[in-house]
């Protein structure tokens, strides 16, 4: 796979200078990725400013309802461009038209484009036919996202030393309040092969890390013929050379098997860090939200892995405010989220989502009720990373240095994955890329401070 953080020098004069803004969870940043370096290689220049564009993408989030609203101010403001004549064209990419297309097209005229999440692979032959004026329109395929391989190219956002790597696509699980099924469609794997081989080229183009990440990790191969499982594709990924973080987000709590504990536990480049999304801890709300497990096997599943992994970091979201979600559930909660003290947690207030089951549901908390809810259980959460990070004061340790500046530098711990859980700061010089020994001095608010060590 061909990688780049720049635009490749144009063999012959670009068609046109695109800026894409991709919206949403890292899942999006592939998909936006792939399409920059598809339009690169058909002589599309890549510009890192909207102020230099011709053409604007957005690619959009629509998972939830403050994701949609982040979305739909984005592509305003680029339409606001088109309508003063500073862009050639807007296009609107990914959840958003692929969820709404057809209402978006009669809404936003101004936008010359929607593609959905099948149709990332053809962002450059779109982009010819808006530009000749042969075409304004919807290109999507209900129920179905493009799988991206290895032989896709693709510009990697950001430090060209970690790169999350996609290995699925879509979901299956029946989860009451999650409307990506109906967005991104049926459960598919990629290849072991696909994966590695991406990897490898990623490891040879300098990248330190990479992040996992699907809709469900943990269910990887189920799809696909033959016994290949989640173990066997973090062994294949383990043994790749040059790599020296890998890190897997998004487990799902059932699907947690023994053999999945063991080789985390063992593997040499995996990271101690596991992504489990329990949402909830209250018995009856487990079941409206269909998510198929007990308190009593979430609190059996934290022990488990905390005994059988060495230096876990556990990383978890909760949902308040869930249709039905009373005082004591609540306090459930609370309780919960205290004896367990997560290393890293996330909070949302309950979205409620067309096409969902719980959108049918009675009971809906008050939005001031969820708000107060939310509130709560982050203080609580965060009083106890807070505790935790002054623990970890005086320790020795690893850190992965994603930008530099005179006199310092700032970087992430093998607990830390990009931009969800804090950072480091350096007091002394050290490259980008680089895995630099430090003594860990002080906490600033939720993030560190630290001082190399020769």
């Amino acid at each position: 796979m061909p990688t780049s953080s720049a635009n490749p020098a144009p063999k012959a004069t670009p068609k046109a200078r695109i800026h894409l803004r991709s919206l949403g969870c890292p899942k999006n940043q592939v998909d936006s990725e792939v399409m920059l370096g598809t339009l690169a290689l058909d002589r599309y220049a890549i510009a890192e400013s909207l102020d230099d564009a011709d053409v604007a993408i957005v690619n959009t989030c629509s998972f939830i309802e403050s994701a949609r609203e982040e979305s739909i101010e984005a592509v305003l403001e680029v339409a606001d461009r088109r309508e003063r004549g500073r862009l050639r064209a807007v296009v609107v990419a990914g959840c958003l038209p692929q969820r709404y297309g057809a209402e978006l097209a009669k809404e936003l005229p101004e936008v010359d484009a929607f593609v959905g999440t099948g149709e990332f692979q053809n962002i450059a032959r779109i982009l010819d036919e808006t530009l000749a004026g042969r075409s304004r329109g919807v290109y999507l395929e209900a129920g179905r996202t493009h799988l991206y391989s290895e032989r896709d190219p693709r510009i990697l956002v950001g430090p060209t030393h970690t790169a999350y790597v996609k290995i699925a696509e879509g979901c299956n699980r029946p989860c009451a309040f999650c409307a990506i099924p109906g967005i991104r469609g049926r459960f598919q794997s990629r290849p072991l092969d696909s994966i590695v081989a991406e990897a490898r080229d990623l490891a040879a183009a300098g990248v330190k890390e990479i992040n996992l990440v699907a809709q469900d990790s943990t269910v990887w191969g189920s799809d696909r013929a033959g016994r290949e499982r989640l173990p066997d594709l973090l062994r294949a990924l383990d043994a790749v050379p040059d790599l020296e973080w890998i890190r897997l987000l998004y487990v799902y709590p059932t699907a947690v098997t023994g053999e999945l504990v063991d080789v985390l536990a063992s593997g040499r480049r995996l990271l101690p860090y596991v992504d489990v999304p329990l949402q909830h801890a209250s018995d009856p709300i487990l079941r409206a939200m269909k998510r198929g497990v007990t308190e009593a096997k979430q609190r059996a599943l934290v022990e488990t892995l905390r005994s059988a992994i060495p230096g876990l970091t556990l990383r978890t979201t909760f949902i308040v405010g869930f249709p039905g979600e009373t005082e004591e559930d609540f306090e459930r909660l609370c309780e919960f989220v205290r004896d367990c003290r997560f290393d890293r947690a996330g909070v949302f207030r309950y979205s409620d989502e067309e096409d969902t089951a719980a959108h049918a549901l009675p009971g809906k908390v008050p939005r001031a009720t969820a708000r107060e809810r939310y509130r709560k259980l982050t203080s609580i959460q965060s009083a106890i990373m807070a505790e935790k990070l002054e623990q970890m004061i005086g320790q020795e340790v690893q850190m992965l240095v994603d930008a530099a500046f005179p006199g310092g530098a700032r970087g992430r711990l093998a607990s830390q994955a990009p931009d969800i859980d804090g950072v480091v700061w350096l007091k002394g010089e050290a490259p980008v890329g680089s895995i630099v020994q430090a003594r860990l001095v002080a906490r600033r608010a939720l993030d560190l401070e630290a001082e190399p060590l020769d």
